[in-house]
Formats: structure tokens, sequence, C-alpha cells
């Protein structure tokens, strides 16, 4: 049974059901508070109410520690992003997250450490989904509107937006310095074969996380093939595994390398990632990262002939749009000899 009491120039509704706290709203009008109280009401009879005062006591962290423990493990990213929400708006209650709050971190994130907008792009789609979770998985009534909100005032702004696409190349001078720097004993993190590794990840369009992840349980000597287990996908995260072919030296390379452990490339994808950089840089090689070898890869693959669904094969894309931009030649490259 609703009651409605007028103070000052309000009206406050309580609806009041055994075994439930009352709940309270005030409203400008009388009407607007009798319409309110039937609704509440009616979804209580329903089993649909969803007590908002949850949001008052309930952090941002709070989801982020539940979803933790409850919900599969993210992957390195989400769980870096999840880390990163936790510091900066861990404290912040349910209640308190609306649009101002969230454009106030993204601008903070822009202006504090020079974040791009892809990446507050990233941030809000993992904040928006964790808050989805909320709602359909632990039934707290919380709305993300304030995340979609945000994210239509921070386009305007160019605050958020896609990541620019990168098509860095290696050039063969490039590459040889490299392969001339590496060949010092000094410059191998954990004694890795970096010039090795560079050469298979140029065979193979391989992520440096997937070349230290093969296993010699995964390959196939007689077909030349190995498994990657978990590829790389948008919303595949587990289970995705592929079957690839070692073209070309990658054959040797594997064949070649010694059955020391478990992995093929037993090494740290991230000592290896930070050795590639250290070296580009003390070489005078600017602005190349370890990835734009796989760029590099997917490009070799379509000049030396292979149709858009054979290099998907060996890339893992499974949308052959993704491919296209490989795909641009060059006028001199018409050029037949």
């Amino acid at each position: 049974m609703a009651t409605f009491q007028k103070r000052g120039k309000r009206w406050r509704a309580i609806v009041r059901k055994q075994g439930r706290p009352p709940i309270t709203k005030s409203f400008s009008t009388k009407g607007m508070a009798q319409t309110w109280a039937k609704e509440v009401e009616l979804e209580i009879e329903r089993g649909a109410f969803q007590d908002p005062r949850q949001l008052n006591g309930t952090t941002v962290g709070d989801l982020i520690t539940r979803y933790r423990s409850e919900m599969p493990e993210p992957g390195r990213t989400k769980a870096a992003t999840f880390n990163m929400l936790d510091r900066e708006l861990g404290g912040v209650t349910l209640a308190d997250l609306d649009k101002r709050r969230v454009l106030s971190f993204c601008r903070y994130r822009k202006a504090e450490h020079g974040t791009g907008p892809a990446t507050i792009a990233q941030d809000l789609i993992y904040l928006g989904g964790l808050l989805d979770t909320a709602r359909a998985h632990w039934d707290i009534p919380v709305d993300r509107q304030a995340v979609s909100d945000a994210r239509a005032v921070l386009r305007t702004q160019g605050l958020v937006g896609r990541s620019a696409e990168r098509d860095r190349r290696p050039t063969e001078g490039e590459l040889e310095r490299l392969r001339t720097y590496w060949a010092k004993p000094t410059s191998r993190p954990q004694g890795a074969p970096m010039w090795e590794i560079v050469r298979f990840a140029i065979a193979t369009a391989m992520r440096l996380s997937e070349i230290t992840s093969i296993r010699w349980s995964d390959l196939n000597e007689e077909d030349r093939t190995v498994i990657i287990r978990n590829r790389k996908h948008p919303s595949q995260k587990l289970g995705n595994d592929q079957v690839v072919p070692l073209l070309g030296e990658a054959w040797e390379i594997v064949r070649k390398r010694p059955r020391i452990a478990e992995r093929i490339f037993p090494y740290n994808p991230r000592s290896l990632s930070t050795n590639f950089t250290r070296a580009a840089m003390r070489c005078g090689i600017d602005d190349l990262h370890f990835h734009d070898l796989r760029h590099h890869a997917i490009s070799l693959l379509f000049e030396a002939g292979y149709q858009i669904h054979e290099v998907a094969l060996i890339s893992g894309h499974r949308d052959w749009k993704q491919l296209k931009r490989y795909t641009q030649l060059r006028a001199k490259d018409l050029h037949r000899t």
C-alpha cells in the first residue's frame, strides 16, 4: 500500500510491502508520485523490482572484484583495463557513476596520461560490459546509459575513436642491422635466439604470444602444421584452436630447434618484445615494433601470390575484410619483369 506525504512543494511516495523495507522517492507533483508508486507495486508483485538503493552501497571496485571471482578469467588486455578502472574508479559508487563522472574520468586519462582515442574507447567498452554483467548476472539495477551518453559526447570532441592502422614494415636494410646486432651474445635476453624468432615471425605471421606458446605436442611433422591454442578472437576467448601450416623456412626453423622444453620457443614474450624494441633503438631504427612483423608477413604472403582465403588460414583472420588493407599495391608493383 502506498502513502503520499507533501513536504514543501514536493510529494513523497512511500511504498510498503510486508517483508521489505519501505521504498521512497520524491516528486514535484502528486500525480507523478502516484504513477511511480503503482509501477513499483506492480514490479514487486511480478518479482521484477530491483531496489536502486543497491547502487549506493556498491562501488565499481566491488563489481570488478566480483567479476574476477565469478566470471571467466579475462584476457591480458581486459585484465589490465580492469586494474586501471579499479585504481581510477574503484571507490565510485554506482549511484554516482553518471555521465559527468565518466566524462571526467576519460578527460583525466587524456590530460594526465596522454591516452589516445582508441584506448579510451576500449576503456568505455570494458566499463560498459562490466555494468552489463552486473545487471544481467547479479540483478543490480545499474544503468549503463551514462557510459553511452559519455561516449557520444567524447566522440564529438575527438577523445574516442578507432585506432590508426599501422602500415610500418621493416626494410631489408633494417632487418640486416637487427641480424648483425643480435649476432652479439650479450644482446640476447635469456639466451633467446632473437634473429631466429624474427625470421619465424615473418615466415608464419604469428603474434609473439602465439610463437612463445606453441608446443612440441601440437606439431604435426607429417603435415608440417602446428596448432595455435586459444588464438586471439574478438569474442571467443577460449577454445579457438587453429591448425596452421609452417611455410617456407618456418618448418626448417622448427625442425632444427632443440627439444629442451615443452614449448618450441620457451621464452617470456614480454622480455622478447622489450629486447626487440631496444635493439631497434640501438640500431637507429625508428618506430618499429615486433607486431609490425605480422603486418610485414601478411603483406609478403599477398605479394607472393596467395589468395585472401589462403592468407586468412595462416593469419587467423575470421573477417576477410580486415585483410583488404594488406592488398593495396603500389603503382610501381604493377610493372612485370
